[in-house]
């Protein structure tokens, strides 16, 4: 495995392993980096080229200037893949992670053939809860504060009117992987039908609801999860993605 900082935009640090295309690349959690993905990585790198990064500000990657916002975020992780120069890649992301691949799906089709949504995040995460309103992001925001900041509200209006189109998700094949448990058990179902409607938005979609397992499920279950990125990756390879 190796260390590359890398001329990407805010220079963030990537690490990546093995061999064989399509190349994957791991788009961490809330306030989390590469090392997040240290049980997957070594299931995947002997059978395809693999990438993990520290986002700016995070692990060893150089602090963003200024406000840390969505699109900076969106944008780092399109040069991580421009960077790699393995054309269109199969993105995995968890929880926070998992929206921000799905925007750069949205935005550029081009670099991706194929997603993992890992526990993903949902901008109506905290919909049709009896909680008051914006509790969901509220907690969040209190946190982890340093990477959210003001611009969320900006996402989830970005999110909603994306998942509003005709054809939000690239026709790719795409996995969203939910936790069996963790939190209330009435959140937690929510959580889990709004994961399964991503899955059904998508022309290749389906859904996996991964036993034994919490939110953490690249650390609960890495098997779980290098197992699906590399049925997908044979899928989009088959594809000829």
């Amino acid at each position: 495995m190796k260390a590359d900082v890398g001329p990407v935009r805010r220079v963030v640090r990537r690490v990546e392993a093995g061999a064989g295309e399509p190349a994957v690349v791991l788009e961490a959690g809330m306030n989390c980096g590469a090392a997040s993905w240290q049980w997957v990585m070594p299931l995947l790198a002997p059978h395809v080229r693999v990438a993990a990064y520290d986002r700016a500000g995070i692990g060893s990657s150089v602090p963003a200037p200024g406000l840390v916002t969505i699109d900076h975020q969106v944008d780092d992780l399109a040069s991580v893949i421009t960077g790699l120069a393995a054309g269109s890649c199969v993105l995995a992301g968890h929880s926070w992670g998992g929206m921000l691949v799905q925007l750069l799906a949205f935005r550029r089709p081009d670099l991706v053939a194929g997603l993992v949504l890992v526990d993903p995040g949902h901008e109506e995460l905290e919909s049709a809860l009896p909680l008051p309103a914006q509790w969901g992001w509220r907690v969040i925001n209190a946190v982890f504060p340093d990477e959210l900041h003001d611009d969320a509200p900006v996402t989830l209006a970005a999110m909603r009117e994306l998942r509003a189109a005709a054809k939000p998700f690239p026709d790719v094949p795409v996995v969203v992987l939910s936790a069996a448990r963790g939190f209330p058990r009435r959140f937690r179902a929510h959580w889990t039908r709004l994961q399964a409607a991503l899955a059904a938005a998508a022309p290749q979609g389906r859904h996996v609801v991964v036993d034994g397992t919490g939110h953490n499920i690249p650390r609960d279950r890495p098997d779980a999860v290098a197992d699906t990125i590399l049925a997908v990756a044979a899928q989009a390879r088959a594809s000829g993605g």
